[in-house]
């Protein structure tokens, strides 16, 4: 059940749309088994940590609570919800669980089956000869009976095609079943699992007939296979391929969680101050998207001021807000898990300097462009190329880079200000998979003359080519934990993978470029003759205290082709100003609101002292008289001017 719009999540569109891609022999007596996220709890503690639901799980299901199974039959389109027994000793401390009917209202299943009819209903009613297993399946089933337990684990094991990514040892190489199917023969059927025989079984609160014979009668023809997809795919790559393309919910969801992430992004501009911390505007952005109900974020927030700006993923959000900085705060929200991802750059005093006005336009200028040029069919490494170029002529027009504009840009010296890649797909992860998903160029004509072409969208390949994933975008510096070692190219600092993704409807991107003055880059760039050929030193030092710029957005392509920026936060310099600018006069007219006199009331001011020169200790010592209203007055000012120091210190 989608919370903010209280409709089903369309899981079973989307089971069906990872099967497509799956090849007919794949789905052939075949079933999707996957395991969700479990409660997880802080170490060495019994205090949980915050849930989030594995995205591929809550794609197939929708369902974004902890501790569920689900199991798609692929040839008869049937959908089973797996989930925990009810537990009243749990009841007690965390509230009773959904009952069969419930979870059949809110999710879009045709049956809800408790962990201990789960190995009847795989070995007696479904019986896949193969099981596409995502999230280790076979583990984590407390079913209270360790025999079980461990049935259970040898049925699910010996059936598993294992999910694996595509490696350099193996593109080379078609996959066959037998290169990822176990073939055993087990206690539930023949070697392959086959099913046989009549059988009746009853689920969970559900009577379900099959009083057929399977040696005889024809099997539910599958559905049809997705034209798009390749020879043969893992289950991990079905997912990734389906996932690429959003449909109308999805789209929903990311719009709602776009639209509050902006609307958190102008707060942050209207309520920066100097002297804050950069975990104070963190705080009120978590604060604004939870207001909102997203109280879920996409990702840490990153909030960087000055030279913090230029470290891509700084999330310490530590260092104290002087006046003249810039921040950089990149933070969205999600909507039922479905995220976001915008990045705003704004002068705190409520005016860029020129150096940070001539970067900041610059960025402004490599993203408008791009979005301009985006549409359906466009080459996503052309629009890559596209604001590597517009920054190195910006940065040579600032006298920043130096020398002929087409060396410029053959020697990749932009990627010191600009290390990392135009953009990415967005959906269940912010940083989806898909963009750069590509086909093996084909072997040449004489040699492929009699071999089968498939196309994945809009390239060729052949079964001997299959499908590869590149990870990272053009120019884009993989984060540590997933770099992986490259051979420079000769007489060029290019060390990144080129994808060659074409743009297609029901895409959500991200299109971010920037800017950045990171010393330890620009010091390495200085020290390499190579680079330092390039670079004007004198002018450079200029730009160093403008730290970062990145401005990104997210972006939609239409059934028509065209795009839709779905980003409502300001990112026009004169309006980021104005805004800036505004929220600042509001902050002087709440302190001038704290200085106003004692009393209150400027104009009781004189009268008030008149009644102070009569009182004397004894009356001093009674309640006030009608003579002393003034004094009440008075009180009562002295406690709001207490509370608005308050507010003005937590900022």
């Amino acid at each position: 059940m989608l919370s903010r719009i209280g409709l089903k999540y369309p899981a079973r569109l989307h089971c069906e749309k990872v099967a497509s891609f799956l090849s007919n022999e794949d789905r052939a007596d075949s079933i999707i088994f996957a395991r969700g996220t479990q409660v997880k709890n802080r170490d060495n503690t019994d205090t949980e940590l915050d849930f989030r639901q594995e995205s591929n799980f809550l794609y197939l299901t929708g369902v974004q609570e902890a501790d569920f199974y689900f199991v798609y039959d692929i040839p008869n389109s049937k959908a089973y919800l797996i989930a925990p027994e009810e537990n009243p000793t749990l009841a007690v401390w965390k509230g009773p669980g959904y009952t069969d009917e419930q979870l059949l209202a809110r999710y879009d299943v045709d049956f809800v089956v408790r962990y201990p009819f789960l190995l009847e209903l795989l070995r007696d009613e479904i019986r896949p000869r193969r099981i596409h297993g995502w999230n280790h399946p076979e583990q984590g089933l407390p079913l209270s009976n360790k025999d079980l337990e461990r049935e259970l684990e040898h049925y699910i094991s010996h059936r598993l095609i294992q999910p694996t990514l595509p490696t350099t040892a193996t593109i080379n190489k078609p996959s066959t079943v037998t290169d990822r199917t176990h073939h055993h023969h087990g206690p539930y059927g023949d070697h392959n699992g086959h099913r046989c025989g009549h059988h009746k079984h009853r689920h969970h609160g559900h009577d379900c007939d099959h009083d057929h014979d399977h040696d005889h009668d024809q099997p539910t023809p599958p559905p049809p296979r997705n034209p798009k997809a390749p020879v043969r795919v893992t289950i991990l790559e079905a997912f990734v391929l389906a996932r690429i393309n959003k449909t109308p919910i999805e789209i929903a969801l990311s719009r709602e969680s776009t639209r509050i992430t902006s609307d958190a992004h102008r707060l942050i501009m209207k309520s920066a101050r100097p002297g804050m911390f950069e975990y104070q505007l963190e705080a009120l952005f978590r604060y604004e998207c939870a207001r909102q109900g997203a109280k879920n974020q996409a990702y840490l927030p990153i909030v960087g001021t000055a030279v913090n700006a230029a470290y891509l993923h700084y999330t310490r959000n530590d260092t104290q807000i002087k006046d003249g900085d810039l921040i950089l705060i990149d933070a969205a929200c999600e909507a039922d898990c479905y995220g976001s991802d915008v990045t705003r750059t704004f002068p705190v005093s409520g005016r860029f300097s020129k150096e940070q006005a001539e970067i900041y336009s610059l960025v402004l200028e490599m993203q408008t462009s791009v979005i301009k040029s985006m549409e359906q069919g466009v080459d996503w490494r052309e629009m890559a190329t596209l604001s590597q170029r517009i920054g190195v002529r910006g940065l040579k027009r600032l006298g920043i880079l130096k020398g002929d504009e087409t060396d410029l840009i053959e020697s990749g010296i932009i990627r010191t200000f600009y290390p990392h890649g135009l953009g990415h797909l967005l959906g269940l992860n912010v940083h989806d998979d898909g963009l750069g998903l590509s086909i093996q160029l084909p072997p040449p004509a004489s040699a492929a003359a009699n071999k089968t072409e498939v196309v994945v969208d809009g390239f060729f390949g052949t079964k001997e080519s299959p499908i590869t994933f590149h990870r990272t975008n053009i120019g884009e510096l993989a984060p540590p934990s997933t770099r992986r070692s490259r051979s420079p190219k000769t007489g060029s600092t290019s060390l990144y993978a080129t994808p060659t993704t074409r743009l297609e409807p029901g895409m959500l991107l991200t299109v971010e470029p920037g800017i950045y003055f990171n010393p330890a880059q620009i010091e390495r760039a200085l020290a390499v003759p190579y680079a330092a050929q390039y670079l004007d030193e004198p002018t450079l030092k200029r730009y160093m205290s403008v730290g970062g710029v990145r401005i990104e957005d997210v972006v939609l392509i239409l059934p028509n082709g065209q795009v839709e920026n779905i980003t409502t936060a300001p990112k026009i310099l004169s309006e980021v100003e104005r805004i800036v600018q505004e929220g600042k006069q509001e902050y002087q007219r709440s302190q001038h609101m704290a200085d106003i006199p004692e009393s209150g009331y400027p104009a009781l001011e004189k009268k008030t002292e008149k009644v102070s020169e009569k009182v004397t200790p004894a009356i001093s010592d009674r309640s006030p008289s009608s003579e002393e209203i003034p004094r009440g007055i008075k009180k009562r000012v002295g406690v709001f001017k207490k509370i608005l120091r308050a507010i003005r210190n937590m900022f």
